[in-house]
């Protein structure tokens, strides 16, 4: 009992106050509710449990590679349930479907399997619990190579979507996609109906006969370019 007032004496005369011997309490609401890995890709499922968020972190395994994040409300409790339901790869070019269907939720991710590539997500709602995986794949549906930029139309019957994967044929570059609505069962394809280059800048628009939407993408004469898509409504 005597060695306290002397402990508390020796604080007070070195200066410490009494308080700096507590530590505060700190608690965390943002935490990793899962991880997913197929082939080079990662992801990991983080959820804001404050704000009932989930949101997937994808990157590559790969040296300079940058990582993408989505987010998307959730609507049973909290986290993923995850599964690849879609695999293409062509060339350098991978795109990979996953479907989230605890939250009915499908993402189509894409990359080049070259060192420094990073991935391009778009994620979308099904609008319904996910379809069985034999439902629920991805096909290649147009297909457009104009000078460095290769261009492709994935289809996902299911959703009723179609997406744009965009990239050019570099080293280090990254690729663009986007995805829209799109009627289903009707033939139609890619076509390229205007090219600008102003020094390095080069912009293409593309056509997407079947969703009767325009594409324009944009990208550097340059290695290690990247790839952007904005598509908008045929008048």
């Amino acid at each position: 009992m005597t060695r306290l007032p002397a402990l508390l004496l020796s604080l007070s005369l070195l200066g410490l106050p009494l308080s700096s011997l507590a530590t505060d309490y700190t608690s965390s609401l943002l935490v990793q509710t899962g991880e997913m890995r197929e082939g080079d890709l990662i992801v990991r499922n983080i959820t804001d449990l404050n704000s009932k968020q989930t949101c997937l972190a994808f990157y590559i395994s790969t040296g300079g590679t940058s990582s993408v994040i989505k987010c998307y409300p959730a609507v049973s409790g909290f986290g993923a349930r995850l599964s690849q339901v879609g695999h293409i790869k062509t060339n350098e070019l991978v795109i990979r479907k996953l479907e989230d269907s605890k939250n009915n939720v499908a993402c189509l991710v894409a990359y080049i399997s070259t060192p420094g590539t990073s991935p391009a997500v778009d994620c979308y709602s099904t609008g319904q619990p996910a379809a069985p995986p034999a439902k629920g794949r991805m096909i290649e549906e147009g297909h457009l190579r104009e000078g460095d930029l290769d261009v492709r139309r994935i289809v996902d019957g299911a959703a009723m979507k179609t997406c744009i994967v965009a990239y050019v044929v570099t080293k280090g570059t990254s690729p663009a996609v986007l995805c829209y609505d799109s009627p289903i069962g009707t033939k139609g394809g890619l076509y390229q109906s205007e090219h600008l280059q102003q020094e390095d800048l080069i912009v293409r628009k593309v056509h997407d006969v079947v969703a009767k939407k325009a594409c324009l993408v944009t990208y550097v004469s340059t290695e290690g370019t990247s790839s952007h898509l904005y598509c908008y409504d045929e008048s």
